[in-house]
């Protein structure tokens, strides 16, 4: 991403991308190069938050609620899993 990202930006799951549930695990495919990647059961829960269109800090308080952390660290985390996932074109920018 050019922008710097915070608790306002927004991603949308890119379009050559397979996303399967596997119990609390989600598995994705990236058609474009054909690679699979594995999101753990925190990962799938930002996905999923994600993919319902949150932004990053609404997606940062959920999982702090679940997971009992504070938000700023949850949102630091999901900004991390936010630039690799964009490294690996599994989302774009909003």
């Amino acid at each position: 991403m050019n922008q710097k990202l915070d608790e306002r930006s927004k991603v949308t799951i890119s379009p050559s991308v397979y996303a399967r549930v596997f119990g609390e695990e989600i598995v994705l495919l990236e058609f474009g190069k054909g690679e699979y990647f594995g999101l753990d059961a925190i990962g799938a829960d930002v996905w999923k938050r994600l993919e319902a269109g949150d932004d990053l800090g609404t997606a940062a308080n959920h999982i702090a609620t679940l997971y009992e952390v504070g938000p700023e660290e949850a949102l630091r985390d999901i900004v991390d899993l936010v630039a690799e996932l964009e490294k690996n074109a599994l989302i774009v920018t909003a």
